[in-house]
């Protein structure tokens, strides 16, 4: 029998645990800039594909419409691999950064 490679068994992935996810749904694009949201530094596919729940495929199948809104940019290459990171520069960006902070505070404060 085949298996989805989307599908983990087990705990969810970090990205189905966030304020971002509990609001828009676990969409991959919305997964995948809960993972960037998170992370302070530019990360790999496979990085991001782990911490998302899904498989490269699908994350490459979704980072370059992301990238086309301006919201993800590449930022290096390492031996091949390219890296990305939530556009700091787009105004989208942070407002999805403002949008998932004021999530936090509200169920922390309920």
């Amino acid at each position: 029998m085949a298996t989805n490679p989307d599908v983990h068994s087990g705990d969810e992935s970090f990205a189905e645990q966030t304020a971002l996810t509990d609001l828009l749904g676990t969409h991959p694009k919305v997964k995948i800039l809960a993972v960037l949201l998170s992370e302070g530094r530019d990360i790999n596919i496979s990085h991001i594909a782990e911490q998302a729940g899904m498989s490269r495929s699908t994350v490459y199948d979704h980072i370059e419409d992301l990238q086309a809104l301006g919201v993800v940019e590449q930022t290096r290459k390492i031996s091949g691999s390219p890296l990305y990171q939530i556009n700091k520069d787009s105004d989208v960006a942070e407002q999805l950064h403002k949008l998932e902070w004021s999530l936090i505070d509200t169920v922390a404060s309920e």
